[in-house]
């Protein structure tokens, strides 16, 4: 399990359409957004990969000027050896 905070900057403009977007995505919440489009959201995901691609996708959606990670955090679950961890796709 991965859990991840960052801040999106968004253009103001764009703001609400980009919070929409963000709350569409798996995994990914959003817990303030300003006026100036600046935006705290956690990401969770399974693995690396997982989350590099919904880091990816998170860049991708128009309005979006930066998604900048404060932090990271990644366990390994009780029912989940670190063999089936690396495993997965």
């Amino acid at each position: 399990m991965n859990i991840s905070g960052l801040l999106i900057h968004a253009q103001p403009r764009c703001a609400e359409y980009v919070r929409v977007r963000l709350e569409q995505l798996p995994g990914v919440e959003v817990h303030a957004v300003t006026a100036a489009g600046h935006m705290v959201v956690t990401m969770e995901g399974n693995g690396e990969q997982e989350v590099t691609q919904t880091f990816d996708r998170l860049n991708a959606i128009p309005g979006v000027h930066a998604t900048t990670l404060v932090y990271h955090h990644s366990e390994t679950l009780d029912d989940e050896s670190p063999a089936e961890k690396e495993s997965k796709p």
